[in-house]
């Protein structure tokens, strides 16, 4: 009998990292920050946990989310931040966003004057309007439309390199329900 409870001991270990590794290669991806866009809440070269389960079992992107997407099939992800929901109205002029017709306050974002067109879009009910944080050096949906939630592909969770910068990405509207 004693020689059974280190070998079930065992196996049980075992078959929890086996269900850890079947978990993480479902639900988690990393990511290297390319550009400066994301500045400065992602700095290039920061290395990104992505939780590819963050918006399963009918769990929705919001305002403020940090996500990994990707457009129109080109191969490369993209990571900016959710301004817009489905159904909104967004109005984006020289970089300062309005939703329905209400100034978005955004203390994450760099701001410089930007010479840009005004640009008013409605979401429809699958779609995102992101932005990167960096306004004057991001290709964002200013560029290229709304983003489908399909194209959403996660929610950046942390930045897990370089060590100095490591932690959790925090949504900055999560106790705001004016925003909401």
């Amino acid at each position: 009998m004693t020689r059974k409870v280190p070998g079930i001991i065992s196996a049980v270990v075992l078959l929890a990292l086996a269900g850890g590794v079947l978990w993480a290669s479902r639900s988690v991806r990393t990511a290297l920050v390319p550009s400066a866009s994301m500045e400065p809440e992602l700095k290039a070269g920061d290395l990104l946990l992505i939780r590819k389960d963050a918006y399963r079992h009918d769990r929705s992107p919001a305002r403020g989310d940090v996500v990994l997407f990707q457009h129109d099939g080109v191969p490369d992800y993209f990571a900016k931040r959710i301004i817009g929901l489905p159904g909104e109205d967004v109005l984006v002029i020289s970089g300062w966003v309005a939703i329905n017709g209400q100034h978005l306050p955004e203390p994450y974002a760099t701001q410089a004057i930007l010479r840009e067109w005004p640009i008013l879009v409605t979401l429809d009910a699958d779609e995102y309007f992101l932005m990167g944080d960096n306004r004057a050096h991001s290709e964002d949906s200013r560029d290229i439309g709304p983003v489908r939630l399909q194209d959403v592909k996660g929610k950046v969770a942390a930045i897990i390199a370089p060590r100095a910068r490591r932690g959790k990405i925090v949504n900055p509207f999560e106790d705001l329900e004016t925003v909401q």
